[in-house]
This record gives structure tokens, C-alpha cells and sequence, in this order.
């Protein structure tokens, strides 16, 4: 029976398997450097590219006209009109080149604007179906299709 525990004994592997362990990742280690640079090798081609150096010029954009902004908004002001004492919104435009004044009206303040537009300069702003405004940022005088022209404040 001793000589049977005596082998049992002799025949524990667990010390052989970790000594083994240390000296395979040294190994391992290498194989895959030499396997990354043999890769990081194959992609070092150079490529040449010649490119006609002769200059061509992008002539779709010498066609276009130029682009003209939409005029910058000058004021926005709610107005409370003296003969129906109903609410306006305008919306002031600065002049446009050519100095005209541009406004759009909101009658009441939730309906979709109207965009009114002066003939000429110091004269007042129309547009479409009897709309007609005058004055400045402070009181106006504004015509609406199917009523009369009233006074509008601040």
C-alpha cells in the first residue's frame, strides 16, 4: 500500500504544468510581434499618382446670378387699432436698395401675414386686396380689405 501512495505521489503533474505555463507566453508573445510586422511590411507600398496639372475653372457658378438676402427685420410691433379696438402684428423691414419699405401684417396676430410693399419711397406700403399701412414703428395707419382705414398705437 505504500508503494501505491508512493506512486500516486509521484505521478502529481500540477508543478510540471506551471513551470510549463511561464516559458509559453514568451513564445507566444514573440510569434505575434513577428506575425504583426510581417503584416505592418506588406502595407508600406508606396503609390505614385500623377495629376494633370493643367487648371480647369468651375464655370456652373459664373452663371448664376448673384444671391440677394431677404431684407433684415427692422421692429416687431403689436398694435391695438382705435375704431375696432382689434389687436395687429407688423413686422418692420429695413428699405432695400433701392429704399423701399416692406412690412408683414397679422390681422388678427395669429392669422397668416401679408406682406405689403411701398411703390415708391415715402409713399405707403400696399399689397393685394385694399391692404394699405403708413407710419412708423410708434403708430400706423392700416387699411384691411372690407373695413375702413383706423389708427393703430402701440
Amino acid at each position: 500500500m505504500t508503494a501505491l501512495l508512493q506512486c500516486t505521489d509521484t505521478l502529481d503533474l500540477r508543478p510540471a504544468l506551471r513551470k510549463a505555463h511561464k516559458p509559453m507566453k514568451t513564445p507566444l508573445l514573440s510569434a505575434t510581434a513577428v506575425a504583426l510586422l510581417a503584416l505592418t511590411a506588406c502595407q508600406s507600398k508606396t503609390e505614385t499618382t500623377t495629376v494633370n496639372s493643367s487648371t480647369t475653372e468651375n464655370t456652373t457658378t459664373a452663371v448664376l446670378p448673384p444671391v440677394e438676402l431677404p431684407p433684415a427685420i427692422k421692429a416687431e410691433v403689436t398694435f391695438r387699432c382705435h375704431g375696432d379696438n382689434s389687436l395687429v402684428k407688423v413686422t418692420f423691414f429695413e428699405a432695400d436698395k433701392a429704399g423701399l419699405d416692406s412690412a408683414s401684417v397679422q390681422s388678427p396676430p395669429d392669422a397668416s401675414p401679408v406682406t405689403l410693399k411701398a411703390a415708391e419711397a415715402g409713399k405707403p406700403m400696399t399689397a393685394d386686396g385694399g391692404w394699405s399701412l403708413s407710419g412708423t414703428e410708434k403708430s400706423i395707419k392700416l387699411a384691411q380689405p372690407g373695413k375702413p382705414e383706423q389708427a393703430c398705437d402701440k
